[in-house]
Formats: C-alpha cells, sequence, structure tokens
C-alpha cells in the first residue's frame, strides 16, 4: 500500500503529525508511507519513524512542481492525506491520482478533498488524531514520544561541535532556547531571565547551558552568554537540523519557550520545559511525563498575537527563573540525567 502524507510548515506542526503516519502503519503494517515537506523539514522527515520515504515540496509554485508531481503520481498511491489546508498541497494531493485522498474540511481542501474529517481552531495535535483515527481506527498512538530519532552520526557530529566549545563528553549540559520568529517575538519570555535560569543551573545542578537558535539570533545570543557568570556556550547559527537532535539526545534538560524545538526536546523524550504565555498550552504545548509547562493562567490569557501590543506583559513577566529551574530539576531526577540537585 502506498500513502502520501502532506504536512504543514512549522516544526511542531510536523511532530504533531506524526501520530497519523503512525495510526496509517497500525491499520495498514505494509504500507510505504512518504512524507511531503518543504525542505527545512526534510531532515526531521529522515528521521521520523513511521517514515519511510521524503520528498521535498518547493517553497514557490516553480517548474520543480512538475517533477514532484510526476514522482508522487508514479507512486499510483491507494491514499493521501492532506493535513495543510491551503491551496498548493491541497492541490497537489487530487493530482497524485489517489484512489482516496483525505483532509479537513476547512478552507481549500473543501475543493480538492474526497474524505473530509472535521476540523476545529487552529492547527493542533487533537485535529490530527481526529484524522488519526479516521484512517486508522482505533489509535493507540496519541502522541509523537519516541516517533523521532537522533542518528549515531548526529550524536557524534554534536559531540565534535561541543568540544570544539571546550565541552567535554561528560560535562552536563542543558539546552536553552530563548527565541522566537521575527513574527512571533511576543511569545518571548525577557531574554536576561534565560542567563538568570543558566546561572541557576550551573550553581544548583552544575549543568553548563547551551543557548541554541537561528544565525540571526546569533549576535544576541551571543551577547547574554557573554553576560553570564558561569559555564555557557551559543550555538546559534551552528548546529544542523542533525546536530541539534543530538544535542537535544544529549541534554539533561531542554528549557525554551512555546516553538518547535520544544517538541522536539519532547519527542525525544528529553525532559522540557515549555515557558508559555499569550499562547494556549492546552493546544500547542509539549507532551509526556518528561514534559512541564510553566504557564499562569491569567484572565486574559491565552490571547495569541493580540500580545503583540500588550502594555504589561504580566502572562511572562509574571514567570520568575526560580519556579523554572525548579520545574527543570526535578524532571531531571525523575528521568535519572542528574541525582545529586538543589531544589
Amino acid at each position: 500500500m502506498q500513502v502520501i502524507l502532506f504536512h504543514l510548515n512549522q516544526v511542531g506542526d510536523f511532530c504533531f503529525s506524526l501520530p497519523v503516519a503512525a495510526a496509517v502503519k497500525q491499520r495498514y503494517p505494509q504500507a510505504q508511507i512518504c512524507s511531503v515537506v518543504r525542505p527545512p523539514l526534510v531532515p526531521l522527515a529522515e528521521r521520523a519513524r513511521p517514515i519511510d520515504s521524503v520528498e521535498a515540496r518547493p517553497r514557490s509554485l516553480t517548474k520543480g512542481y512538475w517533477g514532484l508531481i510526476r514522482r508522487l503520481r508514479a507512486r499510483r498511491a491507494d491514499m493521501t492525506i492532506v493535513l495543510p489546508t491551503s491551496r498548493v498541497p491541497c492541490l497537489l494531493s487530487w493530482l497524485c491520482r489517489a484512489k482516496r485522498v483525505v483532509g479537513f474540511d476547512k478552507g481549500w481542501a473543501r475543493r480538492f478533498i474526497r474524505e473530509k474529517v472535521s476540523y476545529d481552531g487552529h492547527p493542533s495535535l487533537a485535529n490530527n488524531l481526529r484524522l488519526a483515527e479516521y484512517v486508522g481506527g482505533n489509535v493507540f498512538k496519541r502522541d509523537y514520544l519516541g516517533l523521532l530519532a537522533a542518528t549515531e552520526q548526529d550524536r557524534v557530529s554534536t559531540a565534535r561541535l561541543l568540544a570544539a566549545h571546550e565541552v567535554s563528553a561528560d560535562e552536563p549540559i542543558a539546552v536553552l532556547a530563548p527565541f522566537a520568529s521575527p513574527t512571533r517575538l511576543w511569545k518571548c519570555w525577557p531574554h536576561d531571565r534565560f542567563v538568570q535560569v543558566a546561572t541557576l543551573l550551573y550553581e544548583r545542578a552544575g549543568l553548563t547551558s547551551v543557548f541554541v537558535g537561528t544565525l540571526t539570533e546569533a549576535e544576541a545570543i551571543g551577547q547574554l552568554v557573554t553576560s553570564a557568570s558561569v559555564p555557557a556556550v551559543s550555538l546559534a547559527g551552528q548546529t544542523t537540523t542533525g546536530e541539534l537532535l543530538g544535542l537535544l539526545d544529549r541534554a539533561a534538560v531542554f528549557i525554551g519557550i512555546d516553538s518547535g524545538i520544544a517538541h522536539l526536546a519532547a519527542a525525544l523524550q528529553r525532559p522540557t520545559v515549555a515557558i508559555f504565555g499569550p499562547t494556549d498550552p492546552a493546544l500547542t504545548g509539549p507532551v509526556g511525563e518528561m514534559s512541564a509547562i510553566i504557564y499562569k493562567r491569567l484572565a486574559c490569557s491565552p490571547c495569541h498575537n493580540r500580545a503583540a501590543g500588550c502594555s504589561h506583559r504580566k502572562c511572562l513577566l509574571s514567570i520568575e527563573p526560580d519556579e523554572v529551574v525548579t520545574a527543570a530539576l526535578r524532571l531531571t531526577v525523575r528521568s535519572g540525567a542528574l541525582r545529586e540537585v538543589e531544589f
């Protein structure tokens, strides 16, 4: 059986899609699943356990789409599953000429999708599980935990990268991700508080903090590291996707805001602390017993991007570094990553 799965473009949404692939494998054990993703997600799809092959979807409608369409048609798919509701992936799913085309009852999908599943609100794990139940019946895997893995080469490359920054192989580390994309800076906790977190992690548990981010964030993160009074490292803009997974896999704990990296850490089943303010952790929070969400649940939250014009940002400013570090260290003890810890 040939199945083509079209994914959304964000890292967190990709993680949310993995239970759909797992449901297909559960219902059809011999199924070959081809994931169609944007180029930045290709390394993740290649490391996702339910996925057998990957096709990159060009960023814009170029000649590259004709080659993609030919390759997808050549698979003679029995079923395409479309998680986006936007025009291009819905049209592509129709052009695959599959026997079954399954997707959500929203937007452009209404024009091209034959079998429609109800959709509620924003992209979420809950929506995807409803679709997974439609294609897979009684779904036993209802989260993404363990469905993504770093390779051995990822771990080796990460070790070399850390060694170049004088972090030894036996040195315990915490991975910190303080930044959001430029269009979602309203989700950010004050960056100087991450420096306080790094200080407390080192003083209480001997953890060296490794800050991660994009190349455009490298200068700002470098300034945070420079201002820290304890050992800290910036790898912003220096890691491949595989090295980031290797880094998270090696970490005693991950701490960050509502972001895709938090879902990667949770998928790898590492202790994960996610800081939420204007967004809703019930919709987009990391899952699993090794995940802790710091969220104040104020009367005005979640407000989502309306926080961009918020004058007080109490939902974030009321979160203190001490409570974040305490939650993180409790998780490290529960996971066995650390033993001698001062809460």
